[in-house]
């Protein structure tokens, strides 16, 4: 019984880690590399990469106001990329830098707008 206790907690936590995706519930939550989808339609495989390596992925599909939430090491002019994939299976990606701690959070919205997706800072 005490394994299959550790167990369950261990694939939990696992769980949690694979999984960066959720719907905002509480306003205090981990992370400090937060991407929000301002648009109808669901985007998935949520990635972060440098230097052409995956850092994390989020594969679960967001939409309308949902949150990915990443921790990223507190590094400074750390130049990454976000990607995703949208509901017709287009790849989309732009890169940012920007300086990671444990307590400041950066903000990036997508936004389908006129025909096209953004992926742009978020205020």
């Amino acid at each position: 019984m005490k394994k299959y206790l550790s167990w369950m907690l261990a694939a939990g936590c696992m769980l949690l880690l694979l999984f960066g995706c959720r719907e905002e519930r509480t306003a205090a939550q981990d992370g400090n590399l937060i991407v929000t989808n301002y648009a109808a339609q669901e985007i998935s495989n949520i990635t972060v990469s440098h230097d052409g390596q995956e850092i994390a992925v989020s594969p679960e599909a967001i939409k309308d106001t949902q949150l990915c939430r990443f921790t990223i090491d507190p590094l400074e002019n750390y130049v990454y990329m976000i990607s995703f994939t949208d509901d017709s299976g287009g790849a989309h990606a732009r890169e940012f830098t920007d300086s990671f701690s444990k307590d400041a959070q950066i903000l990036i919205a997508v936004r389908y707008e006129n025909g096209a997706w953004i992926i742009e800072r978020d205020e």
